[in-house]
């Protein structure tokens, strides 16, 4: 058995060497917690969409706008003219705002920019509206603008129509359409045209006449053979 002089002298040599050995070990230093990541960029808002084209009217002056002010004028008659025309399912066909443009030479004549046709006139508003609709079924017009309608007698004359003119009953001018659908539009008349009743003509304008009265065509001279249908 050691001395108890012994075992202390050991155990502070031991304690030296231990203080010895911690002092020499290198120290790791402490390393900053290191940062929050920078937050992300915003995923770039989508580019907005392209705006649709305006469309241009051959009559902008008498808009969807002015209509409106005018039917304020004249709401009990076009809402039973537009009621007639739901229940006849041909309500679609053609703008309200074109259907009832009256002659292009409105202001000259002191007349009002749109007219609602009598009532007597109403089914061949819907006949002829039902001839139209065919026509765009069946791609002849890819599309159109009437122009001119319905025509009293009275701005019928000042405007400078045929005194038995089909606009006093009721038919439309469109503006002027390509080539290739004026050529599609001659073809329709020739070959169906009459089983249609299609009075058909165009004007040294451009513009083109389309009724229900009988079938017939005409061009700048009022005859027949005129017609660019027929050249």
């Amino acid at each position: 058995m050691g001395k108890p002089g012994s075992l202390r002298h050991l155990r502070l040599v031991l304690a030296l060497l231990l203080g010895t050995l911690a002092a020499c070990t290198p120290r790791q230093e402490a390393r900053p917690p290191a940062p929050p990541p920078a937050p992300s960029a915003p995923a770039p808002a989508p580019a907005p969409a392209p705006a649709l084209p305006a469309e241009v009217l051959a009559d902008p002056e008498r808009d969807a706008v002015l209509f409106a002010a005018w039917r304020a004028k004249h709401v009990a008659d076009v809402d039973a003219f537009e009621q007639f025309l739901v229940a006849e399912q041909v309500a679609q066909v053609v703008p309200m705002y074109q259907l009832l443009r009256s002659a292009s030479m409105w202001k000259e004549c002191r007349a009002e920019p749109f007219q609602l046709p009598p009532a007597q006139a109403w089914p061949t508003v819907r006949d002829l509206l039902v001839l139209l609709r065919e026509l765009k079924k069946r791609q002849v017009l890819t599309g159109f603008e009437v122009v001119s309608a319905y025509r009293d007698p009275q701005l019928n004359r000042c405007a400078g129509g045929a005194p038995g003119s089909s606009h006093v009953r009721f038919a439309v001018d469109i503006a002027p359409v390509p080539e290739e659908e004026g050529q599609r539009l001659c073809r329709f008349w020739r070959d169906e045209g009459q089983a249609w009743d299609m009075g058909m003509s165009r004007y040294p304008s451009g513009r083109i006449h389309i009724d229900r009265t009988a079938y017939r065509t005409w061009g700048a001279s009022h005859r027949r053979g005129s017609s660019y249908c027929l050249q």
